[in-house]
């Protein structure tokens, strides 16, 4: 079982601007505690040109004053696995509007299997340019670390260990 306060560690370091959405998560709906945001972005906006006590947990936005609901956490099962939603928006996860939004791609269209950006060889897929890749072979996919401090303020690149990848 994960600590609510270590998952964090796992959605703040996200990149190209989708995020692992999960309940057990910081900023699940969004910065505002008194307003559950189904249509939330808060934790998928760019952390480019931030300090890093600005980005750290996304300190800038607020996600860091924005726990888990008491009782939502990650099952980190020894030896088993977990399950994520990517996507650009908690409206395009199955944690919004019944999943109503929801696609195999992170933005919640369909899209083929080849999605790619145009030209020879192929720039930055154009519908789509919060993936910041080519295709989906060229997407670099995602990390997942965890922190035994219990103490949000207490976990530091130092004492995250990244425990599984998933190539896109």
């Amino acid at each position: 079982m994960l600590n609510p306060v270590l998952f964090l560690a796992l959605s703040a370091v996200a990149q190209a601007h989708t995020v692992a959405w999960v309940k057990g998560m910081y900023c699940l709906g969004g910065p505002n505690l008194s307003a559950d945001n189904a249509n939330t972005n808060t934790a998928v906006a760019p952390l480019y040109n931030l300090t890093q006590e600005e980005w750290w947990f996304q300190h800038d936005r607020g996600c860091d004053g924005a726990p888990p609901a008491h009782g939502d956490i990650l099952q980190l099962p020894a030896g088993g696995t977990f399950t994520v939603e990517l996507a650009h928006n908690r409206a395009q996860t199955t944690l919004s509007y019944d999943g109503k939004y929801t696609s195999e791609w992170p933005d919640g269209k369909e899209h083929p299997e080849d999605w790619a950006g145009p030209g020879s060889p192929a720039d930055c897929i154009q519908d789509d340019g919060a993936m910041h890749t080519n295709n989906q072979s060229m997407a670099a996919g995602t990390a997942f670390a965890i922190s035994y401090q219990s103490d949000l303020a207490a976990v530091t690149m130092e004492n995250l260990a990244v425990f599984t990848v998933l190539e896109q």
